[in-house]
């Protein structure tokens, strides 16, 4: 069995295991990286599409540990409400609303053109404007300055394909949302040994303690499964909202080393590293 190490370490970062949808404001996130979130960006980084099947990355056993856990915090958004100028395709396309579109120029030369949302209204004069009522309220929670350290252990030529993959991507890699970056190259490390003694033998990230609490995907067929509890973030397909299932997971504490050191990006794993 090999085990490959990833490194989400970043200012903002979240794991969410529920979608916003269209009646809810808020976007919430897990206290760590959940198995569907870490399988998702592996598989982007393999180059899959949403559609393409996952059950050999899906099998592979996974854990994290938490070197930091981070602050939660939570970013309060509005948009709509207000007046907006005419896009130049309405002008282009209604003749009749150009002098209302004039009124903007002299004044707001290098206004960007806005695309409202579907529900904001136009008043009686063509004008995009929007009431109070539908102003779009959101809350996106976050993880700041977290670090964690996410393990996937399997067939060693799988393991393989994703560390080449993590060290040279298809396409560009986030930790949970598209704004959210990494700021360490996320592969740290391919091993030849289970996914519990790689957790164990990592050095830790900078700030982190010696205690480390860590969840583990036991093998329910061998007795380290007693205790377990369930976890929803099995994934299944990524071709469609909510593909997910249970799995079994179980809570353990790491004693790190504090002589093994911090961890470091590894130059010869991630060629863009400068040693």
């Amino acid at each position: 069995m090999s085990t490959v190490l990833l490194r989400l370490e970043g200012p903002m970062q979240s794991w969410g295991l529920s979608q916003r949808g269209p009646n809810s404001a808020h976007r919430t996130t897990q206290l760590r990286p959940t198995k569907s979130a870490v399988i998702g960006l592996v598989a982007n980084a393999l180059g899959r599409d949403y559609h393409d099947p996952i059950h050999d990355l899906a099998a592979l056993q996974f854990g994290v540990r938490i070197d930091r856990p981070g602050t939660v915090e939570t970013d309060y958004h509005t948009s709509g409400s207000g007046y907006f100028p005419l896009l130049p395709g309405e002008v282009y396309t209604r003749p009749a609303w150009a002098h209302k579109a004039a009124a903007y120029a002299p004044g707001q030369p290098f206004d960007a053109p806005y695309l409202a949302p579907s529900d904001i209204n136009r008043d009686r004069n063509g004008v995009l404007s929007a009431k109070p009522g539908l102003t779009v309220i959101t809350h996106d929670w976050y993880l700041a300055d977290a670090s964690f350290l996410a393990a996937l252990a399997g067939d060693q030529d799988l393991v393989d394909q994703i560390g080449t993959a993590l060290a040279k991507p298809a396409r560009t890699l986030f930790l949970g949302r598209r704004a959210y970056l990494p700021s360490q190259p996320i592969l740290a490390g391919i091993v030849s040994t289970p996914l519990i003694d790689a957790l164990t033998d990592a050095p830790a990230a900078p700030g982190a303690g010696t205690a480390l609490h860590t969840w583990i995907e036991p093998d329910p067929r061998r007795p380290d499964s007693h205790g377990a509890v369930v976890a929803h973030d099995q994934p299944i397909s990524y071709a469609g909202p909510g593909r997910r299932g249970a799995r079994l997971e179980h809570h353990t504490i790491i004693e790190i080393n504090p002589a093994a050191g911090f961890f470091t990006p590894d130059p010869q794993l991630n060629p863009e590293v400068t040693p």
